[in-house]
């Protein structure tokens, strides 16, 4: 009985992992990308400034998102945009937040904004070249 947990443990795993994988391998001309240029940036929330995301040229990303009573702190994840269904995601394996695009990032008289799920989001910074984020995790 443990040898048959044990195996379907490690079967759940490797699953698991060649997923991981799937996700960080795929590119721009899949329909679940890595996220393109125009959304690399930090952005927060115009309403609530706690609520930051801070995407990277390389697709690493990170944020805090406080809606309620749910905490999201994502470090170290991955950001991808799904074409078809217009949903931003930032995970870390499976675990994160996402959300719709209702207006991509473009030029206001404020600077550069995005609407995502009906809040707006304000670009504070823009990344020319990769760089790394902190220790990865995630807290809810």
């Amino acid at each position: 009985m443990a040898l048959s947990i044990a195996a379907v443990v490690a079967v759940i795993l490797v699953v698991i992992t060649a997923q991981q994988i799937s996700n960080a391998v795929r590119t721009n001309e899949g329909h679940n990308s890595v996220i393109g240029s125009p959304y690399i940036g930090d952005w927060q929330e115009a309403n609530n400034s706690a609520n930051f995301i801070k995407i990277l040229p390389n697709g690493s990303a990170s944020c805090q998102i406080v809606n309620g009573s749910t905490h999201y702190t994502v470090t170290a994840g991955q950001a991808t945009f799904d074409k078809q269904t217009k949903r931003l995601a930032i995970k870390f394996f499976f675990v994160g937040p996402s959300w719709h695009v209702d207006e991509a990032p473009h030029q206001t008289a404020d600077g550069v904004v995005m609407k995502l799920d009906g809040q707006t989001f304000l670009k504070l910074r823009t990344y020319s070249s990769p760089s790394g984020s902190g220790s990865p995790g995630v807290s809810i």
